[in-house]
């Protein structure tokens, strides 16, 4: 008998508004192993069937998650930043040395508008450099409009690899306008059929706002790691407790399936089953990594 799981994916959005593509790419993650619990490595496109509501679905890729990670790191700099520069600082080098080196990081910054200061294939020395001279460049924070340029130039141009945000941001519940929600949600929605993943930690006011609210949307969808932070003095140690995090999530999926659909995007909340062509095999499924 063909092995076949399935599970419901759920999106949660502020507040759903999507504008309708009639298809989009939305991928589920497989575990397949034998009778003796070995992981079957040697799977192709062929040897998968996706339905998604009853309806089948192209698979367009089925790939080991052995690729490395691409990672944006989005960092305030705006004004509030000044202060916390030190802490900053050493959070931003306990990252990298506690982060694998073979993982691509973009690190970019968001204080008036969008800064790359390394791009993802970029040696890690280079990303060290940056990080040693970031400093705040005053302005408001650019958080949504960064937050959408970076994943479009640079998350959404590698589909091989696995998407993450890791953000640091500061919010005083100070923003000038309101955020457009309608953006956001088609970008989170994507975001998250996609598989990725997000990071965050928060260095908050005594008032918060948008930045929060959309920060804590994001991460909480993603179920990723998310603190907000009176003062930046544990800044170093939350952001090494993110880079550990991500190099065991990237452990647990290195001998597991990404299997890529060409999905209807008009549907929210899809019931998608996995069926696998092979009687010798277990299939375990999940619509969201690490699993």
């Amino acid at each position: 008998m063909r092995a076949i799981v399935s599970a419901m994916a759920m999106l949660v959005s502020i507040s759903v508004s999507l504008s309708a593509q009639r298809t989009v790419t939305r991928s589920v993650w497989v575990s397949v192993v034998d009778g003796a619990g070995r992981p079957a490595l040697d799977l192709t496109p062929a040897d998968f069937q996706v339905t998604e509501n009853g309806a089948k679905r192209d698979v367009t890729r089925a790939t080991l998650g052995s690729a490395p990670m691409r990672i944006v790191l989005m960092v305030d700099s705006s004004t509030p930043v000044g202060p916390m520069i030190s802490d900053v600082k050493t959070a931003l080098t306990a990252f990298a040395d506690t982060l694998p080196a073979h993982h691509e990081v973009a690190f970019i910054s968001s204080g008036g508008q969008i800064r790359v200061r390394t791009r993802p294939n970029d040696p890690r020395d280079k990303l060290r450099a940056e990080m040693a001279r970031f400093a705040s460049e005053g302005s408001a924070n650019a958080f949504l409009d960064t937050l959408l340029e970076a994943d479009k130039r640079f998350l959404r141009t590698a589909p091989e690899q696995w998407p993450v945000f890791v953000i640091v941001t500061t919010d005083n519940g100070d923003g000038r306008r309101e955020p457009d929600i309608v953006a956001y949600n088609k970008f989170m929605n994507d975001f998250l059929a996609r598989g990725g993943a997000a990071h965050a930690v928060i260095l908050a006011g005594k008032q918060t706002g948008s930045v929060t609210d959309l920060v804590t949307n994001l991460v909480d969808n993603m179920g990723g790691l998310r603190q907000s932070l009176s003062t930046s003095n544990s800044l170093p140690a939350r952001l090494k407790d993110i880079a550990e995090r991500l190099d065991i999530d990237h452990r647990i999926m290195m001998n597991r399936y990404e299997i890529a659909y060409a999905g209807d995007a008009t549907i929210t909340a899809a019931n998608v089953n996995v069926i696998l062509s092979r009687d010798d095999l277990r299939l375990q499924m999940s619509t969201r990594r690490p699993f």
